[in-house]
């Protein structure tokens, strides 16, 4: 591809002869060194965003990669919940280049699945040092929503195969409503304290 780049030509029809077209001259371009470079820049721009457009799911792992983050999800008005999500520590996914959610739909005949839902958060910083963001979704996609975590970056090296992610499902965080017994006990009656008698 870079050699293509380094010489680019084609065809300009002119006046004169020529041994294939009557009355037409082939006249070539060469592009300068500087045009070129820029060429070659902008080639290996939209090769390297093809490679971010592949994503590799990082497993379990018992520290979960060093990440250290809290969120809570909340029902608000309507159909919608409420996702808030703090970010503590980077851990080995430093820098984080996302958080999102995401919910895919089921599996398609055809195989692949499409996005239902995909929002980033906007985190920002605190002034303790940690990275925060809310987002609202709506309560149907609650069961296949995840948090996912995204880097170009892994233990300090670039990924250049593609991005990595770490993802939780959503309903890990919600709120479950306290429980209510089904049969209510009456309240106690305290006992008559006892008569002091004085004889």
């Amino acid at each position: 591809m870079l050699a293509m780049l380094g010489r680019l030509s084609f065809d300009a029809r002119i006046g004169c002869s020529h041994s294939t077209y009557s009355g037409v001259r082939d006249m070539s371009f060469r592009f300068s060194p500087r045009t070129t470079g820029l060429l070659v820049v902008v080639a290996l721009a939209l090769m390297s965003g093809l490679a971010w457009a592949h994503f590799y799911e990082l497993g379990p792992s018992k520290d979960e990669w060093g990440l250290k983050y809290a969120a809570e999800v909340t029902a608000v008005d309507g159909d919608k919940l409420k996702v808030t999500f703090t970010l503590a520590d980077q851990g080995r996914l430093k820098p984080i280049y996302s958080v999102s959610v995401v919910a895919f739909s089921d599996l398609r005949p055809g195989g692949g699945r499409a996005y239902l839902l995909n929002t980033a958060f906007d985190l920002k910083p605190t002034k303790d040092g940690k990275l925060t963001g809310e987002l609202q979704i709506d309560k149907k996609f609650a069961d296949r929503a995840m948090i996912r975590i995204m880097t170009l970056t892994f233990d300090g090296k670039p990924q250049t195969a593609g991005a990595r992610y770490y993802q939780m499902p959503v309903k890990k965080f919600m709120k479950k409503a306290p429980a209510t017994d089904s049969v209510q006990t009456p309240p106690a009656i305290a006992s008559p304290s006892a008569t002091k008698v004085t004889k």
